[in-house]
C-alpha cells in the first residue's frame, strides 16, 4: 500500500504498517462422526508419519472407543503424505481399522471442512 506523507514523516507511526513475514500457524487434528465430535489435538510440530500415528494412538483410538465401543466404523482421512504413508497403512491394518478410499485432490468433499467453519 502507498501512504501519502509529508517530508520528515517517514518514521511517523501513522505512516507505518507492521507486517510479519512468516506468521505463526496452528495445526489441529480433530474428528467427527454422526455420534458427535472427538477431542482436538493441537500439534506443536509439522506432521510426519510418526507424529500422525501418535495422534491416532492417543486421540483417535480413545475417541473411537468412547463413541463406538465395540461397534465397527470406517475411518476417513485425506491423502496428506503422513496419512497415505505405508507405515500409516500398516498401523491401521495392525489395529484392525478400515480406512475409506479417498479421491486425490478433493478437499471440498471432506465434511470436516464444513465443521471447521462452524
Amino acid at each position: 500500500p502507498r501512504v501519502w506523507r509529508k517530508r520528515g514523516e517517514a518514521q511517523n507511526p501513522r505512516c507505518l504498517r507492521s507486517s510479519v513475514k512468516f506468521p505463526q500457524s496452528v495445526i489441529v487434528w480433530g474428528a467427527m462422526s454422526s455420534a458427535g465430535v472427538g477431542p482436538l489435538c493441537f500439534l506443536r510440530s509439522k506432521v510426519n508419519t510418526a507424529v500422525y500415528q501418535e495422534v491416532l494412538e492417543h486421540f483417535m483410538l480413545p475417541a473411537a472407543d468412547q463413541v463406538y465401543g465395540d461397534a465397527d466404523f470406517i475411518f476417513q482421512q485425506d491423502l496428506a503424505p503422513a496419512h497415505s504413508a505405508k507405515a500409516t497403512s500398516t498401523w491401521f491394518k495392525d489395529h484392525g481399522i478400515p480406512v475409506l478410499n479417498w479421491p486425490a485432490n478433493s478437499p471440498d468433499h471432506n465434511p470436516i471442512e464444513n465443521l471447521w467453519g462452524i
